[in-house]
């Protein structure tokens, strides 16, 4: 009897993880497991703001001129309707936060960190969106429960996606 329970309770655990690691590990393994990456542990609020691709989101004005990254990923070689078209969930952050290629899990999603934005500072991220209604009716949020994983080779998770978004290395 004690067997026939262990075996059922091994069962469920196997069960449990996989069902929560199915959103981070796509059919073709886009991801690393969880277990080759750092959790980096934040004990902060976290702001929590949308965007789009198009050029409502992405224009800088300055001194100097404007600056235009409509549809431009910090990543450089991909775009971000692109990444999106693959399925690929990304966040604009501070990369002095969080590196580039890290995985961040908000509210039962993950996403990678793939862009930057001249407004994203701190603890702050900027959550991809199809549409600028989308992103607009998103507004601000705020939230304690952020995870980020930084995987052990961030720069070869970017080359994976780069391949995935069939970008060829220059």
């Amino acid at each position: 009897m004690q067997k026939v329970l262990f075996s059922v309770i091994l069962l469920m655990i196997a069960g449990l993880l996989a069902f929560a690691y199915q959103d981070l590990l796509p059919k073709n393994d886009l991801f690393e497991e969880l277990s080759h990456t750092k959790k980096m542990d934040f004990n902060t609020t976290w702001k929590i703001t949308a965007y789009c691709p198009g050029r409502c989101c992405n224009t800088r004005y300055t001194d100097n001129g404007v600056d235009d990254y409509t549809n431009c990923a910090a990543i450089g070689g991909v775009t971000l309707s692109g990444l999106m078209e693959q399925g690929i969930n990304v966040a604009a952050v501070d990369p002095d936060i969080i590196p580039l290629g890290s995985i961040i899990k908000y509210n039962n999603k993950y996403y990678v960190a793939l862009d930057t934005g001249s407004a994203i500072k701190g603890f702050t991220l900027d959550i991809l969106m199809p549409q600028h209604k989308t992103a607009h009716d998103f507004g601000v949020k705020y939230c304690n429960d952020i995870e980020v994983f930084v995987p052990k080779r961030p720069k070869e998770l970017i080359e994976k996606i780069r391949a995935r978004a069939f970008v060829k290395k220059p």
